[in-house]
């Protein structure tokens, strides 16, 4: 089963990601601002090359130009590996659009993933909103943030500065010792499933293999094959549901690290493992008797984001079930499309993943048309 953590407890109810200097904990990990006034490609290349997710450090680098409030959270979500749909059905992302629920899911995946130290390059070219939510994610998550400003200061950055400790960088070799300092709390890599190796998964090759939904029964010879004329495309077996070992078999690393790079939403990634290994929708999975099943290893990072997430949500009281609502079953159908993973009998097309919904069961805040952020196709 997932570790049982818990997020720091800044606000009551839902979090939201504002920040304001006269609201800064004491005692966060340090803040560090690089200059770099000439835009000197040596200091962009030791941040890239800082770049060591299994360490616990991430590179940013953010989209140019791109000024909706959730664009430096999608970059954020990608430099850790998470990204989104590329193609599709827009039922799948529309959460994406929305920025608490853009910057929730940044935040339960670096605590979930144990991210400790965030560099950011090209600093001087995003927006103060940027920096608000930037700050208040540092808040949250109690990472060491590491900015590099490649040009002037931007005047929101600036006074931000004049009411927070941090230190002021000029020189290449202290920009290299400030991208490379370890993060707050390395994570041990021993035992853990290597998420970061994900990201060759994405974006999917067309005709790549894929895999059947797990039933508890594990298909046969002819069943698959009938599954691979039907979709035209090899067809790879996994365990039956309820069987699968705590470390995966190559066919179901194969899965997994899918599962880790193409699904950004944690509660959907979390929901469509548990539906994998287990055949249910909701934990804790059973094994029978009332027995809880092992959580295979490449699922438990998932899980735990899963928890986060909710957490962030305001829902504390229900962090061990990665909840599906109405709206996310249209979701969870393109995220398994986009993992390969298919039903053993072609479904209704009158139906989803796990029931019939539609964009109207969407949460008004979350509509394109309710004065949100447009989904990512249409604006970031």
């Amino acid at each position: 089963m997932p570790r049982t953590t818990t997020m720091p407890a800044t606000t009551t109810g839902a979090w939201k990601p504002t920040w304001s200097p006269s609201h800064t904990s004491p005692g966060l990990p340090p803040l560090t601002v690089v200059h770099d006034p000439n835009d000197d490609y040596a200091f962009m290349a030791a941040a890239l090359a800082a770049h060591t997710p299994a360490r616990g450090r991430i590179t940013v680098h953010p989209t140019p130009v791109a000024s909706a409030p959730a664009s430096l959270a999608h970059d954020l979500l990608r430099s850790m590996g998470k990204h989104f749909a590329s193609a599709g059905n827009e039922d799948g992302t529309y959460w994406s659009g929305n920025t608490e629920t853009a910057w929730r899911a940044v935040a339960a995946w670096i605590s979930a993933l144990r991210i400790g130290h965030v560099v950011v390059t090209r600093a001087h070219r995003i927006s103060s909103r940027h920096f608000e939510h930037l700050f208040a994610l540092r808040e949250l998550t109690k990472i060491r943030l590491t900015l590099l400003c490649h040009g002037p200061l931007p005047p929101a950055l600036a006074t931000a500065l004049v009411a927070l400790p941090h230190e002021a960088v000029h020189t290449l070799d202290a920009a290299r010792r400030a991208v490379a300092a370890p993060a707050p709390a390395p994570p041990p890599v021993a035992g853990r499933f290597a998420w970061w190796e994900a990201n060759a998964q994405f974006p999917p090759d067309e005709g790549e293999p894929c895999f059947l939904l797990p039933t508890r029964r594990a298909p046969g010879r002819g069943h698959i094959e009938a599954a691979a004329r039907r979709l035209g495309r090899v067809v790879l077996p996994l365990p039956a549901a309820g069987r699968f070992p705590p470390e995966p078999d190559e066919p179901t690393e194969l899965l997994a690290h899918r599962l880790h790079a193409r699904i950004a939403h944690p509660v959907h990634a979390a929901a469509l493992a548990v539906r994998v290994f287990a055949a249910q929708t909701d934990l804790p999975a059973r094994a029978g008797r009332g027995r809880e099943m092992q959580t295979p290893s490449w699922a438990v990072d998932l899980i735990e984001a899963a928890c986060h997430f909710r957490q962030l949500e305001g829902r504390a009281d229900n962090t061990a079930t990665p909840h599906i609502r109405s709206w996310d079953h249209a979701a969870l159908t393109e995220a398994a499309h986009a993992c390969g993973l298919y039903e053993h009998q072609a479904p209704d097309p009158k139906r989803h993943f796990a029931a019939s919904t539609s964009r109207s069961g969407r949460p008004a805040a979350m509509r394109p048309d309710a004065g949100g952020t447009p989904a990512p196709g249409r604006a970031a």
